[in-house]
């Protein structure tokens, strides 16, 4: 039988990102929509960890631009390239 959290009626329902905000606060700093950001890799994995996040990749495959700034249920968001909702707090910006 299935794992039950597999489907859908069992994950809880997340309301849409409210794209409200002009800056972030990152973990280095504070970013604007246009400004570049690494995610930085994931605290909460058990490493080593081989995710694409905390793998060492070059710069030119990490380093993303912000087009978004939103937030939800008090979280501030980046949107990032391909639709991706990162928590703001979890990524770095990148000076040029």
């Amino acid at each position: 039988m299935p794992q039950a959290h597999l489907y859908a009626q069992w994950r809880e329902t997340v309301g849409p990102l409210r794209l409200n905000l002009t800056e972030a606060r990152v973990s280095n700093g504070m970013v604007r929509v246009g400004d570049h950001v690494r995610e930085l890799p994931a605290s909460h994995h058990i490493q080593p960890c081989a995710c694409t996040l905390c793998r060492a990749r070059p710069d030119e495959e990490r380093v993303v631009r912000v087009q978004a700034i939103g937030s939800r249920d008090g979280t501030v968001y980046l949107l990032l390239p391909g639709a991706y909702e990162c928590p703001a707090m979890e990524v770095e910006r990148v000076d040029n």
